[in-house]
């Protein structure tokens, strides 16, 4: 009897129908070819009964084997011959299948899943919303699920000898991509089966979804054969080109769209939220957003489908990270990926930036304002007359408030500023986005000018602003005989009575905010000359010229 692996050869001659009926997709439930054979080198010693116990099924005993072989006397089996062996007789032995990652929460039938456990033949799985899986088989084979995908491991199996794998993937509904290492046995599987069609390869890159309408098989490496439960005929799907089914019907191989153009996308994202962009292309419909720690996607973190070439990046851990866009067409079948690496540095976040607002016009002294982050953290502070920040005027580290005032007060002018919030090793985090304001002239009093038709005030200071004019008997301005607020940079005023008056003027912004009052002009109204206590003497300039 054959005691050892090395004992048999490789299979002497392939599935029948040759290669071709191993690459194809075929009806689900179809059984393999009852002459799919290997072939044991017999050696003194071997028995038919004995190797019939050690190899086959219950189901099947030395009796047929006999027939097959067509062998007359089962006690002269002659040493060096070859004993043909179906593969479906044989006593086939249960493969693991590694967990390698888990994003969200995946749970299978023997409870929730998580990296390093290890599942077997009849386990399913369910990725829910936001969940993905990476599993990886027993010859390296790699398989990636997408969120919102029910699949089953239907078989993972191997021949006690000659190396033959079965392996098939059940997939009831969502997406998978597979990476096949090449198969080195000619009678070896890997499939993928959705509720209509099997799909069957031996070392390729490619995926497979199933949706309640149908399934769409694309190809991104290697060649494949497709066969629908309602095709007569397999249909080769060469690489870059995938085709729809539907209801067992595969539709017509179309060339896959090609790789978006991800040159617009930034190396560094220093934002929590951050809006992806990539241009559009011709017949694009749809477009698929994948983001992994790794260059080949087996750690796949975040992965959604937008209808515009856009989509918002949010709630990712800073640290490196792949990007990995494609797009769809209108039957729904997704292109050539387009990958590049990015680094995503957002934290700790800047604080909100309050006050003031941005383009904003504010007087001198106004405070910069922001709001405070939890945990106490200090912030860093720049104000410059540029807004690439080379012209610094103000540059402080260390500042706990959430305001700061400007000492000596900024002049009149363009401004400006940004935040950071500090780490506690005094490193910086991103900078908040910029923003400008400027800092207005403030007012300055012209001297009054006193004429019959009253009293004419002027004053300068930027256009379009209200200003506050005061006119005070008293420099203190206690009780002002005049406090109002004008538009514009001119007033008229009636005719003051006689005395010593005080006038001055200030900037008023639509926040209701103020400037600093001008300078104080100061002029005095002379009384009328007093009328003479002797009347007569109002006769004399009559007089004189009749002298």
């Amino acid at each position: 009897m054959a005691t050892a692996l090395s004992r048999w050869s490789e299979a002497l001659r392939p599935v029948a129908g040759g290669l071709l009926a191993l690459l194809c997709v075929v009806a689900a439930g179809a059984a393999e070819p009852a002459d799919n054979t290997l072939a044991l080198t017999l050696r003194p010693g071997d028995t038919l009964i004995g190797i019939g116990e050690q190899y086959l099924e219950p189901t099947h005993g030395w009796r047929d084997l006999q027939r097959l072989n067509r062998i007359p006397d089962p006690r002269r089996l002659r040493p060096g011959a070859s004993l043909r062996i179906p593969l479906d007789w044989m006593r086939w032995s249960a493969l693991p299948v590694e967990v390698v990652f888990v994003q969200g929460s995946v749970t299978g039938s023997r409870g929730p899943l998580a990296a390093g456990m290890v599942l077997q033949q009849g386990d399913s799985f369910d990725t829910g919303a936001g969940g993905s899986l990476t599993l990886r088989f027993a010859d390296g084979a790699l398989a990636v699920f997408a969120p919102q995908t029910r699949a089953m491991l239907g078989l993972v199996r191997e021949t006690p000898f000659g190396g033959v794998r079965a392996t098939r993937i059940d997939l009831e509904q969502g997406g998978v991509e597979t990476t096949v290492t090449p198969l080195r046995a000619p009678a070896s599987r890997f499939d993928i089966r959705t509720p209509r069609v099997v799909t069957a390869v031996r070392g390729t890159r490619f995926r497979v979804a199933q949706d309640a309408q149908a399934s769409r098989h694309e190809v991104l490496e290697g060649r494949v054969a497709a066969q629908g439960a309602a095709s007569s005929a397999p249909v080769e799907i060469a690489q870059g080109s995938g085709l729809r089914a539907q209801d067992g019907q595969l539709g017509s191989v179309v060339r896959l769209l090609p790789a978006p153009d991800l040159s617009a996308i930034p190396a560094r994202i220093e934002r929590t939220s951050q809006l992806l962009q990539v241009p559009a292309m011709a017949g694009a419909a749809a477009w698929r957003w994948q983001v992994a720690r790794d260059g080949g996607f087996v750690q796949r973190v975040q992965e959604a489908r937008t209808t515009a070439p856009a989509w918002l990046l949010t709630d990712l851990p800073d640290g490196a990270y792949q990007l990995r866009v494609r797009a769809a067409d209108a039957q729904t079948l997704e292109g050539v990926d387009a990958q590049v690496a990015f680094v995503l540095q957002a934290r700790p976040e800047p604080p909100l930036r309050l006050g003031p607002p941005d383009k904003a016009s504010v007087i001198a002294g106004t405070p910069l304002t922001w709001a405070d982050r939890s945990g106490s953290p200090a912030y860093r502070l720049q104000v410059a007359r540029d807004a690439q920040f080379a012209d610094k005027v103000f540059d402080q580290g260390g500042i706990r408030a959430t305001r700061q005032v400007m000492e000596p007060p900024l002049a009149p002018g363009v401004y400006h500023w940004r935040l950071a919030t500090e780490r506690p090793d005094a490193s910086l985090g991103p900078w908040g986005d910029p923003a400008s304001f400027t800092v207005l002239e403030p007012s300055a009093m012209a001297p009054p000018q006193l004429g019959d038709s009253g009293l004419q005030l002027d004053w300068s200071g930027p256009a379009g602003f209200s200003h506050q004019v005061q006119v005070s008997r008293t420099a203190d301005f206690a009780q002002p005989d005049f406090d109002q607020v004008v538009p514009g940079s001119r007033l008229n005023l009636p005719k003051p009575a006689p005395g010593t008056y005080h006038i001055r003027t200030r900037l008023v912004l639509p926040d209701g905010s103020r400037g600093p009052w001008s300078a104080v002009q100061k002029f005095e109204l002379a009384p009328p000359p007093a009328p003479p206590s002797r009347p007569w003497l109002l006769l004399i300039p009559l007089l004189l010229p009749l002298l």
